[in-house]
């Protein structure tokens, strides 16, 4: 993953907010509490004597819209000029009991509760480093020109597993052990563009070492009382972390002309005081010197504990408050999560310290310049990333679909139609929303690349390296990480993606009577771009109609001892995706000054031919003009686009120059479009 762009414009935090629950928790008296006598001296090795708790009817989409609601307070900026909103919870647990919720995505939902209508939003995921992979799309992003500013976010509401961990520990050095540090919290980032010598990111870059993918799963617990849990090898990740991590910060020092004594800050991960110690230690072998000491190295463990996605931030923003960090100050940020997924941010602050401190916290806006807003449809130079290869899985008898066995199939079959290796892949993306066992942690992504070694471990003969991240937002996710790949590309931060995806039916098995119709499958494609190519993606679109956010909703409970898919869907959501999507396409072309009839091919979502055939009349665009891939398979979903563009390949349905329109939509209600330059 290429951790540095060479374009003079930088990216800062522009402000940050922090939530923590008013309750706090003891570390002794979770470990008390545990069915099993446990006597593991946890507090003493995880530097955790308690954590703060959600209250009653407080979620993780509350925690984020809590510190979402602080960092805007501190922020010149306003809802209406936000362009990105990208929310990384792990948890994504929305309601009592067991609730994890699928659709619509929590920034789809969180842009509607406050008023960001000008925001392109979707949902990522890599563990605990999700909030840095968040913010270096939205880093690419703005170096592009793509959008002004950009807004990262989480809530991790995670302290529940804890609970499930009680019941379930059985012995001194159980896999669920770590399930008793987790803390709850929110954290938000806002970033924009800087050109001020010295100031903002200086580097800012991740990696996945997918081998070390299992050491650490989360996900619905199997056993008849419900919740969920975490299991983690707590010895070998923390080995893994330690070693690939500290290498990984020593490469970006050196690439960024740092030298290892030049910073103030040292914010790790907040996992446990025994890792952060194992983590300085070895930075500290590979120098030769004490350059990480306790002095240096900012740990807030002791009243916080673990809080997942949002630890680095909720720590900076409490040294912020107290005044730890100063103007002017360099931080380094040495990012780890479970996929296994490190990397190294480095930052030199501008004012922000100075700006966090000072009350009333709105007074901070009035002399601060937003500039003129920009509108939603300006764009730099957009050169053209072009799918290289497409590859599909066949679809298996009804209910019989495997998360990882369709990847596999659709992966392989994509690699095999290309002449790119498989080690060329730096960004790898999984779009799927319905997975197997539901797992939340680690990445979906983050676990193929191990299964099928996409750069999966560190290697000092082959320096290339893939980032596993996923996103989701229902139908239009996989859209969102062509888009996201695409703006990748164009911005040097990698030269090769993969985006792929599948979907499961998860009452298949147990509530057979209560699946949504979806086309168990998998796909993949694989962009890149060539110089002096005519063909590829151009333009991109994303629109939300937010007054349709509950015409389709999804989220896993618990039910009769088992796990289980709730939906609720408004029984005209069809007509609501036709009205929403000819709006969309008809702005979008509007916007593009580009003519319905030059539009030689439409890839409209995949729902059903019923429905393709009411989108070309609505259009008023002749049948024969629109990709019809449905037949038997039922929703093609987030497999759409690539079943579509893989036909329209092997039945020679464009020629060269010809422009294609590609439409999703999906929950929210969204719609996405893109052109594409046959």
């Amino acid at each position: 993953m290429v951790d540095r762009l060479t374009m003079h414009r930088t990216t800062l935090i522009e402000s940050l907010g922090a939530y923590l629950p008013a309750r706090e928790v003891r570390t002794d008296d979770l470990v008390r509490d545990c069915v099993f006598d446990l006597t593991f001296p946890l507090e003493r090795m995880s530097g955790i004597i308690s954590r703060h708790v959600a209250g009653d009817m407080e979620y993780s989409i509350d925690l984020a819209e809590r510190a979402i609601t602080r960092c805007l307070e501190r922020s010149k900026y306003r809802p209406g000029d936000v362009e990105l909103l990208i929310v990384t919870s792990v948890s994504r647990s929305d309601g009592p009991g067991l609730w994890i919720s699928h659709e619509p995505s929590t920034a789809l939902r969180l842009r509607r509760r406050l008023g960001f209508e000008r925001a392109i939003v979707f949902d990522m995921a890599s563990a605990c480093s999700g909030m840095f992979a968040g913010l270096v799309v939205a880093d690419a992003l703005i170096r592009r020109g793509v959008i002004r500013c950009g807004l990262v976010a989480s809530g991790e509401y995670i302290s529940h597993l804890g609970v499930t961990a009680q019941k379930e520990i059985a012995e001194l050095l159980d896999p669920r052990l770590a399930c008793l540090t987790l803390g709850d919290a929110g954290a938000a980032v806002m970033l924009e563009a800087t050109d001020v010598p010295d100031q903002g990111f200086d580097a800012l870059g991740l990696t996945t070492y997918g081998a070390y993918a299992r050491y650490c799963m989360a996900g619905p617990t199997p056993e008849p009382h419900g919740g969920s849990i975490m299991l983690t090898d707590a010895l070998n990740l923390t080995d893994a972390a330690t070693r690939n991590g500290a290498a990984h910060a020593l490469g970006t020092l050196e690439a960024a002309g740092w030298s290892a004594e030049s910073f103030q800050h040292l914010i790790m991960h907040q996992t446990s005081r025994t890792a952060m110690t194992s983590a300085m230690r070895e930075i500290n072998r590979l120098v030769g010197g004490q350059v990480c000491h306790p002095g240096n190295t900012i740990d807030n463990l002791a009243r916080c504990g673990n809080t997942a996605s949002t630890t680095h931030f909720v720590a900076l923003a409490d040294s912020l408050e107290t005044g730890r960090i100063q103007t002017g100050d360099r931080v380094i940020f040495a990012i780890s999560g479970s996929g296994l997924t490190v990397g190294t941010a480095l930052s030199t602050f501008d004012d922000l310290p100075d700006r966090f401190a000072a009350l009333p916290h709105l007074a901070a806006r009035s002399d601060r310049d937003t500039g003129t807003a920009e509108a939603s449809s300006a764009r730099p130079s957009t050169p053209l990333v072009r799918i290289d290869a497409v590859g599909t899985a066949p679809s298996p008898a009804a209910g019989l679909g495997e998360t990882f066995e369709l990847l596999r199939r659709a992966t392989t079959d994509c690699l095999t139609r290309s002449s790119i290796e498989r080690s060329d892949i730096a960004l790898l993306i999984y779009a799927g929303v319905y997975r197997t066992r539901f797992l939340s942690e680690p990445a979906i992504a983050a676990l193929l690349a191990g299964e099928m070694d996409f750069n999966a471990t560190l290697s000092e003969a082959d320096p290339r390296q893939t980032l596993a991240v996923d996103i989701s937002n229902g139908a239009v996710g996989f859209l969102n990480a062509c888009h996201v790949a695409t703006e990748m590309i164009r911005a040097g931060r990698v030269s090769t993606a993969m985006v792929m995806t599948s979907e499961v039916e998860n009452n298949a098995e147990r509530f057979p009577g209560e699946t949504l119709g979806i086309a168990e499958t998998g796909s993949a494609i694989i962009l890149t771009r060539d110089a002096g190519s005519s063909a590829g993606f151009g333009p991109f679109y994303f629109r939300a109609f937010t007054e349709h956010a509950g015409a389709f909703a999804s989220h896993c409970a618990n039910r009769d001892g088992a796990v289980y898919l709730a939906v609720t869907r408004d029984p005209n959501l069809e007509r609501c995706y036709l009205a929403a999507s000819v709006t969309a396409v008809t702005d979008f072309l509007e916007q593009e000054g580009i003519e319905l009839s030059r539009i030689a091919r439409i890839l409209p979502p995949q729902i059903s031919p019923g429905f393709i055939t009411a989108f070309g009349a609505a259009l008023g665009v002749p049948l024969g003009r629109l990709v019809d891939v449905t037949s038997e398979r039922g929703d093609l979903l987030t497999s759409s686009i690539p079943f579509a563009f893989r036909a329209i390949r092997e039945q020679g349905l464009v020629a060269h120059g010809d422009i294609g329109l590609i439409v999703s939509v999906g929950s929210g209600v969204q719609v996405g479009c893109a052109l594409y330059y046959f």
